[in-house]
C-alpha cells in the first residue's frame, strides 16, 4: 500500500504539470517552475475527484488519464535513457532503444494508474523554484497535505533546454524514481543482456 501511495503522490503531481503544459501558451521561459506546477494542481485534482468512482473499477480509464497527461511532462528518452546509463544506451540499436522507451513508458503508465483510486483529498503547497545559473534547470520543493499526518516532501528536479520545462526525477521522501528505476533495471541487464532485458520488460506491460 505504500509503494501505491508514492506512485499516486508522484502521478498527481506529474499530472498537475503536464496539464498546465498542455493549457499554457505563453512561453515556459518566463515561467516560475512553481507556479508552473501549482498552478492547475486544484484543477486536476478536481477531475480526479469527478472520476473517483469509476476509477476505482475501471482501470483503462486510469490508463488512459495517464497516458494523455503525463508523457508530456516528462523527457521520455531521456528519462528512460538515465535509468540505464549511457553506456548501456549507446550500445543498444536504434530499435532497442526505441522499444525500450515504449516500454518503460508502457510500464510507468500502467503501475502508476493503479494508484489514482487512493486519492482521498490530498493538497499540494510548492516552494519557490532553486534555479540554476543558467536558467535552464530548477528544483522544486513541494509538501503533499493530509488531515491528521505529517505533510509528504516531494522534489521535483526540472529541465528548460528545449523551450519547455520536463521532469527529469521526482524524489518523495527521500526515494528518487530515477534511482529506484535504476536499481531495477541495470542488474537485470547486466544479467539478460539487452536484447533479453527488453522483451522481459515488454512482457510486463
Amino acid at each position: 500500500m505504500k509503494t501505491s501511495f508514492i506512485k499516486l503522490i508522484a502521478l498527481i503531481t506529474l499530472l498537475s504539470f503536464s496539464f498546465y503544459s498542455n493549457a499554457q501558451t505563453a512561453s515556459a521561459d518566463n515561467i516560475n517552475p512553481s507556479i508552473y506546477l501549482s498552478g492547475v494542481a486544484n484543477q486536476l485534482l478536481a477531475e480526479v475527484k469527478k472520476n473517483q468512482k469509476e476509477l476505482i473499477s475501471n482501470t483503462k480509464l486510469a490508463e488512459t488519464l495517464v497516458r494523455n497527461n503525463l508523457l508530456p511532462a516528462i523527457d521520455s528518452e531521456g528519462f528512460a535513457k538515465r535509468t540505464i546509463g549511457s553506456k548501456n544506451w549507446k550500445s543498444a540499436t536504434p530499435e532497442q532503444q526505441k522499444r525500450f522507451v515504449k516500454a518503460f513508458i508502457d510500464l510507468v503508465i500502467n503501475s502508476y494508474a493503479k494508484g489514482l483510486s487512493l486519492y482521498k483529498g490530498q493538497t499540494f503547497k510548492f516552494s519557490e523554484p532553486r534555479m540554476s545559473k543558467s536558467g535552464n534547470s530548477a528544483q522544486v520543493r513541494s509538501s503533499m497535505e493530509q488531515s491528521g499526518s505529517t505533510p509528504i516532501v516531494i522534489d521535483y528536479k526540472l529541465s528548460n533546454k528545449t523551450g519547455s520545462w520536463k521532469i527529469y526525477d521526482l524524489t518523495v521522501e527521500g526515494i528518487s524514481m530515477l534511482k529506484s528505476y535504476k536499481s531495477q533495471f541495470r542488474p537485470s541487464l547486466a544479467k539478460l543482456g539487452m536484447e533479453k532485458f527488453i522483451l522481459d520488460l515488454e512482457s510486463k506491460t
